[in-house]
């Protein structure tokens, strides 16, 4: 049984007086995605910093591929730190660029060739290994990045933000290549993102960091479906918000009806959280709703609707065509929902 490419064990971070990271105890497997998000001033860009050896950690223990890394130098880590921001050698062709690393260890020059020719590949970049980097476009630069810090083919790759600069047909194309590199020699990956769509194409499971601790790990698609926190659900900006009452035995009641749930959670004042993918639309549906706007999205589309005591965002039925002021009826998939009690100093709606 081969080791995982990341271990952290109760690591610790302060700056002065402030705590940032607290007992972060990570397991991350071999050809792992595990993908970062949360907050500005969370602690994301410093885990992946403490991992690459920057920054020291307070108490704890990191493992690499099965070794102690907690004192190890940044450059004796099996592990490339990318920063969001690309970084090149402006006097070095693309080509030089890539071979870096591997000149830097000494590999032999037929090796080099063949590993910089791969890596060059598999960004869909080869044919540019003689141009120099003052003429390359912002994506190309992010690929021959990309590129460098797979070409040594270390045990882990960490990125910062690597496509926060991109616009989206760019950003597109990129974590496309990232993808297509990764799955040359599967390292495992610890990847940083403000960026939903980024997160839930790339990973394999999505930690969420909030005020320095991970309050849930979970594939994309629970995690979106069954945040552990209101507070995490909230974050996530998941659209649809509805107050009630828990029943205390995992029935969930308000003015869209009574629904039993997968959480169950003791009596008292309580809000349902759930997606528009939630909201079912049809004839049959158990509350009268009406369409007040149309939301257009790139790969989507939206319903705002009207229902007696508030409003619902709910997800367009391929095939309709509803247009505001339609009525309608709405129902909820209660395997959508994620029920937690009302927050203290908080009214029921």
């Amino acid at each position: 049984m081969t080791s995982p490419a990341l271990e952290m064990d109760s690591v610790s971070v302060r700056f002065g007086a402030e705590t940032i990271l607290q007992n972060m105890t990570l397991q991350v497997g071999r050809g792992e995605r595990f993908v970062i998000v949360g907050p500005s001033g969370s602690g994301k860009t410093t885990l992946l910093r403490v991992i690459a050896g920057f920054v020291t950690p307070e108490g704890g223990e990191i493992m690499i591929a099965g070794l102690s890394a907690t004192a190890v130098p940044p450059e004796k880590r099996d592990a490339v730190y990318m920063h969001q921001t690309p970084i090149l050698f402006p006097h070095l062709t693309v080509l030089e660029n890539v071979a870096f690393p591997l000149r830097v260890r000494r590999l032999s020059g037929g090796e080099t060739r063949e590993r910089v020719g791969a890596a060059l590949d598999a960004m869909q970049m080869g044919r540019f290994e003689n141009r120099m980097p003052r003429t390359l476009s912002g994506g190309q630069k992010h690929r021959v990045a990309l590129a460098r810090a797979i070409v040594a083919r270390p045990s882990l790759l960490l990125l910062d933000e690597p496509f926060s600069a991109l616009d989206p047909a760019l950003r597109r194309d990129v974590r496309l290549a990232l993808l297509a590199a990764h799955s040359q020699y599967e390292p495992g990956v610890v990847l940083v993102t403000h960026d939903f769509g980024d997160a839930a194409g790339i990973a394999d499971r999505i930690g969420v960091l909030i005020e320095g601790e991970l309050t849930q790990v979970a594939s994309p698609a629970e995690l979106f479906m069954r945040p552990a926190s209101l507070a995490i659900a909230r974050f996530l900006n998941i659209a649809n918000e509805v107050h009630g009452h828990s029943d205390g035995g995992g029935t969930f009641c308000s003015t869209l009806g009574n629904f039993r749930t997968r959480d169950t959670i003791a009596a008292g004042p309580a809000i349902a959280v759930f997606s528009p993918a939630a909201v079912t639309i049809g004839l049959k549906g158990r509350t009268a709703a009406r369409v007040i706007e149309v939301r257009t999205y790139p790969e989507h589309t939206t319903l705002m609707l009207g229902i007696t005591g508030g409003r619902l965002e709910a997800a367009c039925p391929a095939g309709s065509s509803f247009a505001a002021g339609d009525e309608t009826t709405v129902d909820l998939d209660v395997d959508r929902l994620a029920v937690f009690p009302l927050p203290a100093g908080q009214r029921v709606e």
